[in-house]
């Protein structure tokens, strides 16, 4: 048995969750590629980063020396910091492989025009990529410098700091911070509420499909209990949704014509025939006695018995609409096998009858139930051999289960035993194959089934089962449990 198929919100919001893990995952690669174009743009950045790194190392009373930047890699990284920008009271507060950077701007060494408090230019901020002159540079040919003023609980460090190149690869902690940052927490937010939003304006805008699907499971259950087929709500849907309703109205009108058509029939043939029947029986029983006239009595009762079928085939499902009331399945058993001692006393059969002391009461009509028992019972009757025993069990739920000890029917013809004129090659007596068929069909209008099971001991096992929702299909179920 497959996995239940899940319901459209539940597959869109999943689809809706997917496209955007997908977008999201375009948007951190198509942002990672454009760092990793503009060479300026990630230096900058990762210089930037570096910077805050000197700088918090500072304000914790950390040596920035100590950092594996600067001290795996002297000849590609470096940083001066000072604490101020006037030349007369500037002083380094650390200092890493300075090979690569300015001079370094004194008071002495400022014309006789500053004063003390002059400013030196050396410590404007900004990023440049520079050439010194006369230095040979290891691998590369530029050096990218960034001047940048940090303040961190009031304190002011004035920081610069160069690379050459980027073999500690610390500009893809850059780019991992700047996608989590720009892309992945907005992402987190947006995505959830995005999705959100789309799966309730969906489902909303999905209300009248599932609306459609209840009614569709009530059309179904209407058919399988013999009421009448009441026709789909047109009204406050889409267009496209009341198109589909109308065209399902106009499929249940034609069906519900078609089965009223064929149970009047069904019921005015049977009365017609009982009339000519009983006239039939009555000029036979004043044939003189003989082989012929016993043949022709046995194939008018079975023709008569054809009859009376029908006629409660036809009937069964205007009786159950009208008259339905408590009915105690464990009762109608006792009494239908009180009624069949009759029929089996000749052929000295037994009879056992075990109920259950609960749980045997359904809704439903009496007299249907009736009939169904009564005829699992004869067909069990019918085909046991002589002198053997039948058993009728009632449980819980209801259950009626009916076993005998006849010759059983093969696995291959068990799926036709409820159709209607079905005949096997094991019946060797009368029968016009209609009993079985009313069976399942009171059982359906019941809300239950008809079924056969497996008899280790031999024979044949017939179940009714009257227990509510034994009927519904599957997605009727399914919304009854939910």
């Amino acid at each position: 048995m497959g996995a239940a198929p899940r319901s459209l919100s539940y597959t869109l919001a999943i689809r809706m969750i997917a496209a955007s893990v997908t977008v999201s995952f375009l948007l951190m690669l198509l942002f990672a590629a454009h760092y990793l174009a503009n060479t300026a743009s990630l230096r900058d950045a990762t210089l930037h980063a570096n910077v805050y790194a000197i700088a918090q190392a500072l304000n914790r009373g950390k040596n920035p020396a100590a950092l594996a930047l600067y001290r795996d890699h002297p000849d590609a990284y470096g940083f001066r910091v000072f604490d101020r920008r006037n030349l007369a009271r500037r002083r380094i507060l650390a200092a890493a492989n300075t090979r690569w950077l300015p001079p370094v701007q004194h008071a002495a060494r400022t014309s006789p025009g500053l004063s003390g408090d002059a400013v030196a230019d050396d410590l404007l901020e900004g990023f440049a990529r520079i050439r010194p002159d006369g230095r040979a540079l290891p691998g590369h040919h530029v050096v990218s410098l960034l001047i940048h003023r940090v303040v961190l609980d009031g304190h002011k460090y004035w920081v610069q700091a160069y690379m050459i190149g980027d073999p500690a690869w610390a500009g893809t902690t850059v780019i991992i911070d700047k996608l989590t940052s720009h892309v992945l927490i907005p992402a987190l937010f947006i995505i959830p509420a995005l999705t959100l939003a789309i799966f309730l304006a969906v489902r909303t805008a999905l209300l009248p499909l599932r609306q459609l699907s209840q009614e569709a499971t009530k059309i179904g259950n209407a058919v399988a209990r013999g009421q009448t087929l009441v026709p789909v709500s047109e009204q406050g849907m889409a267009r496209e949704f009341s198109d589909v309703a109308a065209t399902i109205n106009t499929i249940l009108a034609r069906l519900e014509r078609s089965l009223q058509l064929q149970k009047q029939f069904t019921s005015d043939a049977a009365h017609e025939l009982r009339t000519p029947l009983a006239v039939l029986q009555l000029e036979t029983s004043q044939l003189p006695p003989s082989p012929v006239r016993e043949r022709i009595k046995n194939d008018l009762s079975e023709l008569g018995n054809l009859v009376n079928e029908l006629l409660r085939f036809a009937q069964a499902e205007d009786v159950m609409a009208h008259e339905r009331d408590v009915v105690n399945v464990a009762s109608v058993a006792r009494t239908v096998s009180e009624d069949a001692v009759v029929a089996a006393l000749p052929r000295r059969q037994t009879i056992e009858l075990d109920h259950a002391a609960a749980g045997c009461t359904v809704a439903g009509n009496a007299t249907l139930i009736e009939i169904a028992i009564r005829n699992l019972l004869d067909n069990a009757l019918k085909y046991s051999p002589p002198g053997s025993t039948v058993a009728v069990r009632v449980d819980s739920g209801p259950v009626v289960v009916v076993e005998d000890c006849g010759p059983g029917i093969p696995a291959d013809q068990r799926g036709a035993i409820f159709e209607r004129f079905w005949r096997a090659d094991r019946q060797a007596g009368n029968g016009a194959g209609i009993g079985l068929a009313l069976v399942r069909r009171i059982a359906q209008l019941h809300d239950g089934c008809a079924r056969i099971e497996d008899r280790p001991a031999g024979g044949t096992r017939l179940v009714l089962d009257l227990t509510p929702g034994q009927n519904l299909p599957a997605s009727s179920q399914k919304i009854l449990s939910a």
